[in-house]
Order: structure tokens, then C-alpha cells, then sequence
């Protein structure tokens, strides 16, 4: 369990430590970045394609149209996306930045209480254990001292004892030549060496059972030695088991507090990272609504800016279709041939119909009302007999034309120009 929460705590450190770098790293080539010179090639890369752009198109006829106004909207356009791009990329780079930095400085602050926690609870361990050392030490050097004043006894015993050995067999060499000399003696003084021989045997007795005494005394003063002794090893002891014991219990104690503590710290430290992450979660969810807001900001400024240039293509395309087809009526009511011109007029709606662009014509005696975005109705009036032709079509003075993407997405390039019954 404890090894779990010192690599918890050595990953949570060298995390934090790695972004803190990443965030330096990253600060530093913010620095060394020169953004004029940045803006100053992408304006020019777009300046450039606004140049290109204006070179396709001129040859198809601009002199109707200002060519400063033209180009000073496309350069106006084009700066308004360039800004609206680098403003999402900052924006973007900054909160990736700080989300980082909030990342580090909490992964660092719970990384290092683990670490403290822990390392106190290392020095209490090697405490703990050196007092159990001092345990084992100080009993052995308190039983060493008390034999040392043990043993001087013994040798005073061994040193009477052989005084007295001696002595005793001196009596008994005396006793052994006055027996003889009493056996010797006439039977009148048996009487007289009786009492003798009782007095020395009472004089030996009276020997032997001090010498009982003394060497009694003698064993009594070490047994009381010997037991104060193993009284003071079992006190010393006693008091070595109860300070273990203490200390044990101090050891789990600590323990208990510093897992308590550890399990504390990570729930305080959760919480403000949550509320971190949900406050960077809500951030990030409305930077991509406003990135993607910007997105189709560009995308229909993107499609305006081409709609613009396909529009007025096919309108100068479209007048030339016109004025072939107005030479083609004034020439076929003179009587002269046309074909050539009905080739060149075919071939441009051809080419019109192979980009997407076609022509159109409202149908007669229909309804004029509802097709307003695909005609225009001239002021003159085509007579009628009847009051239910009033409103309808009833001539296409010129054909429309329309820009097909695709089936629910239509364009008009040109609206059809009709004559309505009056």
C-alpha cells in the first residue's frame, strides 16, 4: 500500500515537472516568434491570389466594373478571415496553456505532501527500530556487571575452605595419636579418657557446624545478590518492553493519521480539480462553439467571395450570349446566314451548361405570382380578351439562368425577363 502511494506520488512530481517544461519551452518560442513578419508574408501570399484572381478574370472583360473597388473588397475580405484565424489560434494556444499549467501546479502540490508524509513516516520507522536496538543492548550490559561482583565471594570461600581442610586434618592426626595412647593405658584411666574424647568430638562438631554456618552465610549473600540482580534485568526489561510498546503504538498511530491525512489531502485536492476541469471543460466547449461559429462565418464569407467571382463571369458571359443572339436577328431579318454565330452562341451555353450554370424559361399562360425570384416582369402590358390572363406570362422577352450545386441548393445568376397580360 505504501509502495502505491510513493509511485503515485514520484508520477504526480515528474508529470507536473514535464509540463511546467513544456509550458517554458513553449514560452520561449513564443518569445522568439515575430508575428509582423508572419502577418506580413500570409498578407502578402493573399495579396498575391488576389492579384492571380484578378489577372484570370481580366481578360473576360472589366471595364465595365471599378478594379480598385474589386480588388480592395477582396483584399478587406480576405484580411478579416486572416484576423479571425490568428484570433482563434491564440485563443486556443493560451487556454491549452494555462489548462496545462493549472494541470502541473496541482499534480506538483499533491505529489509532494505524499512525498513529505511519507519520508516522516521513514524517519519514525528508523526511530522506532533504534530503540528496539537500545532494548537489546542494555539488558546484556547490566547482567555483565553483576557477575564481576559475584564471583569475589567464591574465591574468599575457596581460600577458607582450604584453611579449614587443613586445619581439620590436623585435629583428626592428633585425635588418631591420642587414641592410641588411650588404648595403650591401663583400664583405670578409661574413666578419666572417655570424657575426653566427648569434649573434642563436641570440639569437631562444634567446627563442622560453623563452618555449615559460614558457607550457608556465604551461599545467602550471593542468592540475594543473585536475585537482585535478575530483579534489576527483569525492572530494566520490563521498562525496555513498555517504552517498545509505546512506541509501536505511536508507530501505527502515526499511520493511521498519516493515511487519514494522505486519503484527506487527495479528496481536498480532487475537488478544486474537478471544479477545474469543468470550469476548462465549459471554456473549451464555447471556444469550439465560437470556433465553429467563425468557421461558418468564413465558409459563407468563403462562399460569398466565390459566388461573386462565378456570378460576374457568367454574367459577362451571359451579355455575350446576348448580344450574339440580338446580331443573329437583326442579320436573319436582313436575310443573311448565321450559322457561325448560332455555333459560337451553342458553344458558350454549352460550356455555361458544363460548369452548372443553365437556362431557363418561365412557361407561358402560368402564373406570375410565386415566380417573382425567377423572372422580371416589364412595365409593358401584352392585351388580353380575357380578365383570367391578367397576372399570367404571356412573352419571355430573354431566357434566365441558374447555378445548379446541387438538387435543393439553386442559385440564379440571371433572372428570365417576361411580358404579363394587362
Amino acid at each position: 500500500m505504501h509502495k502505491i502511494f510513493i509511485i503515485i506520488a514520484l508520477v504526480l512530481l515528474i508529470a507536473g515537472s514535464a509540463m511546467l517544461g513544456w509550458i517554458y519551452l513553449e514560452k520561449q518560442k513564443e518569445q522568439q516568434r515575430k508575428e509582423q513578419h508572419r502577418i506580413a508574408e500570409d498578407e502578402s501570399k493573399y495579396n498575391s491570389g488576389v492579384d492571380e484572381i484578378i489577372e484570370q478574370i481580366e481578360p473576360l472583360g472589366l471595364e465595365g466594373y471599378d478594379k480598385s473597388t474589386i480588388e480592395s473588397q477582396l483584399r478587406q475580405d480576405q484580411q478579416d478571415r486572416l484576423q479571425a484565424e490568428l484570433d482563434v489560434k491564440y485563443k486556443s494556444q493560451k487556454e491549452l496553456s494555462e489548462f496545462v499549467l493549472t494541470g502541473s501546479i496541482v499534480c506538483i502540490s499533491m505529489g509532494g505532501t505524499i512525498f513529505s508524509w511519507y519520508l516522516l513516516l521513514w524517519l519514525l520507522r528508523a526511530l522506532s527500530k533504534g530503540m528496539s536496538g537500545l532494548k537489546k543492548y542494555l539488558p546484556n550490559k547490566f547482567r555483565r556487571q553483576p557477575k564481576a561482583d559475584v564471583e569475589e565471594p567464591d574465591e574468599i570461600y575457596i581460600e577458607k575452605d582450604l584453611i579449614e581442610q587443613g586445619q581439620e586434618q590436623s585435629q583428626i592426626e592428633k585425635k588418631s595419636n591420642d587414641s592410641r595412647k588411650l588404648d595403650n593405658s591401663k583400664s583405670e584411666h578409661d574413666d578419666v579418657g572417655s570424657p575426653l574424647l566427648t569434649k573434642r568430638k563436641n570440639n569437631s562438631d562444634k567446627k563442622n557446624h560453623g563452618r555449615t554456618k559460614k558457607t550457608v552465610g556465604i551461599s545467602s549473600d550471593e542468592n540475594v545478590e543473585e536475585i537482585a540482580v535478575l530483579l534489576s534485568d527483569e525492572a530494566t526489561s520490563d521498562s525496555l518492553a513498555k517504552l517498545e510498546n509505546s512506541l509501536k503504538a505511536q508507530t501505527e498511530q502515526l499511520e493511521e493519521r498519516t493515511t487519514q491525512s494522505v486519503q484527506e489531502a487527495l479528496k481536498e485536492h480532487s475537488k478544486p480539480l474537478d471544479s477545474t476541469l469543468k470550469d476548462l471543460a465549459q471554456q473549451v466547449s464555447a471556444i469550439r462553439e465560437y470556433a465553429s461559429c467563425q468557421q461558418e462565418r468564413v465558409e459563407k464569407l468563403q462562399d460569398g467571395y466565390d459566388w461573386n467571382i462565378i456570378k460576374t463571369f457568367c454574367l459577362r458571359i451571359i451579355r455575350c450570349i446576348d448580344n450574339l443572339e440580338n446580331r443573329i436577328e437583326r442579320l436573319s431579318s436582313k436575310g443573311t446566314k448565321t450559322e457561325y454565330l448560332e455555333d459560337i452562341r451553342d458553344e458558350m451555353v454549352f460550356a455555361l451548361e458544363s460548369s452548372g450554370i443553365e437556362q431557363y424559361q418561365p412557361e407561358i399562360n402560368s402564373d406570375y405570382r410565386g415566380q417573382e425570384k425567377y423572372a422580371e416582369a416589364v412595365k409593358q402590358k401584352e392585351h388580353c380578351d380575357s380578365a383570367k390572363q391578367k397576372g399570367k406570362i404571356a412573352k419571355v422577352i430573354r431566357p434566365g439562368y441558374q447555378y445548379i450545386i446541387n438538387e435543393e441548393n439553386i442559385k440564379i445568376v440571371r433572372t428570365a425577363q417576361v411580358k404579363l397580360f394587362g
